[in-house]
């Protein structure tokens, strides 16, 4: 992902003008004071989950929004794949979103609540484009402060955001940050414009921002303390009949929703929520365990679906299953009864301590006119670290600790 720029004499691209009561910062200092930032308490957010629009195949769907996500290649054959299968919507081919209020007074957006970026962004009044989603309009918030600055997101395979910059309070619960950078969007690709959440709030540090020379949402919270206990808590489940599917709990940590100890883990590097993983491991009722060479560098990430590591490590763990192969168009697949071949659990060893994965939650939906096979939650593109997402939090409690540079982690109650 890098910035693009945004023609500048195009009127579609332009901001609104402020009015006699905005300014425009010219640096991130801020003039705004906060109103109510100082929020001892807690404020849970519940989550709940769209089935994705983009979700023609949902797991080849993840695959390639999580590669294009963290700057990585995606096979030309995986897009293509993509462009052949019908729209089919299958029950884990959804996002994980919360309401989010941004303006004074709140306007009302869903957005995704992801570990594994920086910024804040919607679709701003001007996107014609953008009327699938709900749309922030600066006339209606009063603490609305124009920057203008160009903005933007663009990947490799064309898709792309552009808009610009401004300030507004963002409100979660009664938690209110304000002065708050936010992008606005003014023109989307059509990756975006299907997409079920109107944007998203990223929770991760300032150095994953796309928006240059900002404080992310996350440091901004910590630099000025307005959470007591600088730290978020994650829970992630199943998706009920009224779609509730975890909370996202920030300021403290609810011991009803985890078993045992949490195991603290400091950073690998604090630009991300990284953290390193020891080794993995497959687990079989009755049989024993098979441990795997893949270790190093792991990040934490809300925003991705799936499991994602490197060629080797995927090649490693995939030797483990019986029958999986990786196909040129597919990618990694395996037999849909994996479960009944291979009861048990994927363990992550994180400093010395083993968290499971369930073998069914690895088994991803069928793959169109190959019988009797599904996608797999573990896929390959990454090189350098590994990807730890929704797979592997669904099972596990995880405390984001920004005040002390460290998560917890534990197994989840469900």
């Amino acid at each position: 992902m890098q910035l693009v720029a945004v023609d500048s004499d195009s009127d579609e691209n332009k901001p609104p003008q402020p009015n006699s009561e905005q300014s425009v910062f010219d640096n991130d200092t801020g003039a705004q004071q906060p109103s109510n930032g100082s929020g001892n308490g807690s404020i849970k957010i519940p989550i709940s989950v769209h089935k994705s629009a983009t979700s023609r195949a949902s797991t080849m769907a993840a695959r390639i929004k999580t590669l294009k996500k963290h700057m990585l290649n995606v096979p030309g054959k995986w897009l293509q794949a993509v462009e052949k299968l019908p729209v089919k919507e299958y029950g884990n081919g959804i996002e994980y979103y919360g309401e989010v209020g941004v303006g004074t007074p709140p306007q009302k957006f869903k957005l995704d609540l992801d570990t594994g970026s920086g910024d804040v962004w919607l679709a701003g009044e001007q996107c014609d484009v953008c009327s699938r989603h709900k749309k922030f309009s600066p006339k209606k918030s009063s603490s609305y402060k124009l920057e203008g600055r160009k903005w933007g997101i663009s990947y490799g395979d064309g898709s792309f955001a552009a808009g610009y910059t401004a300030r507004d309070t963002v409100t979660i619960g009664n938690l209110t940050v304000p002065n708050q950078v936010i992008g606005l969007a003014v023109n989307e690709s059509k990756a975006y414009q299907v997409d079920t959440v109107d944007g998203l709030l990223g929770l991760s540090y300032s150095g994953v921002s796309f928006i240059q020379g900002v404080t992310t949402f996350l440091d901004n919270i910590y630099e000025n303390n307005y959470l007591k206990d600088p730290l978020f808590s994650v829970y992630i489940k199943e998706k009920d009949k009224d779609d509730y599917a975890g909370e996202y709990l920030f300021g403290d940590i609810d011991r009803d929703r985890y078993s045992g100890e949490l195991t603290w883990v400091p950073l690998y590097q604090p630009k991300f929520w990284q953290i390193m993983l020891d080794s993995m491991s497959l687990s079989v009722d009755g049989v024993g365990k098979e441990s795997m060479e893949i270790n190093g560098p792991a990040i934490l990430d809300t925003g991705t679906t799936l499991i994602v590591m490197s060629d080797e490590q995927a090649t490693e763990f995939h030797r483990a299953i019986p029958s999986a192969e990786n196909s040129d168009i597919y990618g990694w697949i395996m037999p849909c009864n994996t479960e009944q071949l291979v009861p048990g659990n994927v363990s992550f060893t994180i400093a010395g301590v083993d968290f499971s994965v369930p073998v069914k939650n690895i088994v991803r939906e069928p793959v169109k006119g190959l019988d009797g096979w599904c996608f797999s939650a573990v896929t390959n593109g990454a090189s350098n670290f590994i990807i730890l997402g929704d797979v592997f939090l669904r099972s596990n409690y995880v405390v984001f600790d920004r005040g002390n540079t460290r998560v917890g982690i534990a197994p989840s109650k469900h």
